[in-house]
């Protein structure tokens, strides 16, 4: 006597035991009397020991590392063999809830639930040769909540087909390979038998999706918009991403694209970043009112190099998104891609976009008041709360300023110095607020033998607020009125030697928890005025004299002496201070090595303060892409450089790049970039400024 598809799909929904679920009719199935629809929430049904927690049980399964034992091996099935019970589930759902569904599509369904029944099969005989019993281990219930609420066949086979299963064309052949790395053929055998039928699931899935979805979007934008955080496109594929699956399964080659590129917290609760590179100038101001065009191009053009500081589940806010040529450019040379978050922040006070879930925390590159303004609707999202008022203070404005960098080194350094290779406390800059302070200041930095001086503005970035005072050089006129001005905005300049600096570099802090962790030195390459032309990455010493890398790197107590200082004597001392503040996050200190009057090396250990992300913490991530006989230049050039390269656009320059200094990457599984010029943000977008990253494998071959 034939049975209905409504009475299997109960007993698969409602059975009692594991056998019931997993049972398959040998009688005909007919679908004469589809039956009412089953509306609202469903309660699984299961035996007691198969019970699922609504905590996800991912964190229980084993790493690939421990794979090689064959009970590990088999608690990695049980959690895959739940995946697959929850889809035969989920299957038989599908089926009460629309009745009314074309009949091709039900008996379709009908075909892959039979599927995913053999599949659990399969998993639960291997796991018990393994030794592991179903039910033993805690079984997850996400499947079911992301899925079990669907209110139409569409979103089934959005939610399922093109997530979930989607997803295990991915998982099923990574971890195929891998057990048959370890020598389980078995196993490994099964994974591509699901992989096969995975690709057919995904399928059916695409082709009624296609029926389904709205008019005049395509497949990309529909499936986008119909996923409802905390479902997102990011949970439609696994580690390794696997092209030719999804195109054997009918997706797009624009879909596919899109999917490589597409990035959101899957789980984790993300940061969120935002490029705001006129600290030192909202510093000055003290307010977030706009600034001049020309300085809120440079934070539009570079928007997007906060990707670099981020993790793949965090938040970029962008001022437009870039293409996606870039994008792909950008992680085929194995740079993960944040969630990308375009944002008009070109007229006139910027406000973040709101994101409608809880953050992690927010990361402007720095806390200034335009990014107060900027992040204020998000405040409240941020699971550790804290008052936004209190993170600009005076003390705060005061960490941008060249006179406290000053005033901490004078404070830190005994005078005399114990140590004969520090720089001594009297070569430290002075605010000057006259013409008689600065005529002073010029006779006592004579005296000890420095005759130019440098000045500087207490609240400027990247030495473009210095000017150098050469020895019986007279004031000029142009240089009176700077200065004057700068005593009328910000009340002094700050007035030390110009020393023989022979070595820049920076020392990068991560400030959390009333500590200060020390986390990497860059080099810096400075031009002749002290203005920074680029960072170079994975090579601190590159490029150095013998003579200076000794100087750095001489035993003080068994450790590097530029380690040793910097550890041991001034992350406590930025600890201290940082605690009268409500700041958590970045804070890099630049730094240079110098040659004194004698012509003896010294260290000058604090230049200048920068409670920020920086362009050297940005260069120690870059690094970290770089193949390992490889080094690393990060440059920011204006459009005036590139045009001596003889183009006037951006695009024409990156072009120019690609031909002359192709990337050449270590593998494509797992790439490391071996040489190779690429630009770091769009540059279509780019109108005044591109950041370029060039890798070499002799430091002499970099364009320093």
């Amino acid at each position: 006597m034939p049975i209905q598809i409504r009475e299997f799909a109960e007993q698969v929904l409602y059975g009692n035991t594991l056998e019931e679920k997993l049972a398959f009719p040998r009688e005909e199935i007919v679908d004469t009397q589809p039956g009412a629809a089953l509306v609202g929430a469903v309660e699984l049904n299961r035996p007691a020991h198969l019970k699922l927690r609504t905590e996800d049980a991912r964190s229980n399964s084993p790493s690939n590392a421990k794979l090689i034992d064959e009970r590990e091996r088999g608690r990695l099935l049980h959690f895959f063999c739940n995946h697959e019970l929850l889809a035969t589930e989920l299957m038989a759902l599908a089926l009460l809830r629309f009745p009314d569904a074309p009949a091709s599509f039900r008996q379709g369904l009908l075909e892959t639930l039979k599927e995913e029944q053999i599949h659990t099969q399969l998993y639960l005989h291997r796991m018990k040769q393994c030794g592991v019993e179903f039910g033993e281990l805690p079984l997850s219930d996400y499947f079911w909540r992301s899925v079990s609420t669907m209110e139409d066949p569409l979103d089934y086979v959005t939610r399922l087909s093109l997530t979930f299963e989607q997803a295990n064309l991915d998982y099923a052949r990574e971890y195929g390979a891998i057990f048959e790395t370890v020598g389980d053929s078995a196993t490994a055998g099964i994974l591509d038998r699901i992989y096969r039928d995975e690709i057919g699931h995904v399928g059916f899935g695409l082709r009624w999706f296609r029926q389904w979805k709205a008019r005049g979007k395509s497949d990309w934008e529909a499936f986008k918009e119909r996923l409802v955080f905390p479902m997102s496109p990011a949970r439609a594929k696994g580690n390794q991403f696997n092209a030719e699956g999804r195109s054997e399964a009918g997706l797009d080659e624009s879909f596919i694209s899109d999917l490589r590129l597409f990035s959101q917290s899957r789980g984790r609760t993300p940061r969120v970043y935002w490029f705001n590179p006129n600290a030192e100038r909202y510093a000055a101001q003290n307010t977030a009112q706009p600034l001049t065009t020309a300085a809120s191009n440079l934070g539009d053009d570079l928007s997007f190099l906060p990707a670099y500081l981020a993790k793949k589940d965090d938040v970029l806010i962008v001022s437009e998104s870039p293409s996606k040529a870039f994008l792909q450019r950008i992680q085929k040379c194995g740079f993960t891609i944040p969630e990308i978050i375009a944002a008009n922040t070109q007229s006139g006070q910027p406000k973040a976009p709101d994101i409608k879930r809880k953050l992690n925390g927010l990361r402007p590159w720095a806390w200034t008041p335009d990014s107060i303004s900027f992040f204020e609707k998000l405040l409240p999202k941020v699971t550790h709360s804290f008052d936004a008022k209190s993170l600009w203070t005076e003390f705060a404005r005061s960490l941008f300023s060249k006179e406290t960098s000053a005033a901490w080194a004078r404070q830190i350094t005994p005078d005399p110095p114990v140590d004969d290779w520090m720089a001594p406390r009297a070569i430290y800059g002075r605010p000057v607020r006259d013409y008689q302070e600065l005529t002073a200041a010029r006779n006592a930095f004579n005296e000890l033998g420095y005759a130019d001086l440098a000045i500087k503005a207490p609240f400027g970035s990247a030495a473009n607020g210095n000017r150098i005072l050469r020895a019986e050089e007279a004031l000029s006129s142009r240089l009176k009125k700077w200065i004057e001005t700068l005593w009328d905005t910000q009340q002094s300049v700050i007035v030390e030697p110009w020393l023989d600096r022979v070595f820049d570099f920076s020392v990068q802090f991560e400030y959390s928890a009333k500590i200060a962790k020390v986390i990497g030195f860059t080099q810096i390459a400075n031009n002749a005025r002290g203005q920074i032309h680029g960072v170079i990455t994975n090579g601190f010493c590159k490029g150095a004299s013998n003579e200076i890398t000794r100087f750095l790197f001489e035993s003080i107590r068994g450790r590097p002496r530029a380690y040793t200082w910097y550890e041991n004597t001034l992350a406590p001392q930025i600890a201290a201070q940082l605690a009268q503040s409500n700041y958590n996050g970045p804070f890099g200190v630049d730094a240079f090595v110098y040659r004194d009057p004698d012509n003896q090396l010294r260290l000058k250990p604090i230049v200048e303060l920068n409670p920020r992300y920086t362009m050297g913490r940005v260069g120690l991530e870059l690094g970290k892409r770089n193949a390992p006989s490889s080094m690393g230049f990060l440059q920011i050039l204006s459009r005036s450089q590139i045009k001596k390269n003889g183009v006037q656009r951006f695009s024409e320059y990156a072009a120019k790049l690609e031909t002359e200094h192709p990337v050449v990457l270590t593998s494509e599984a797992k790439p490391k970039i071996v040489s190779g010029s690429l630009p770091l943000v769009d540059p279509t977008l780019a109108q005044d400024f591109l950041a370029v990253y060039h890798v070499r494998e002799r430091f002499a071959d970099l364009p320093i």
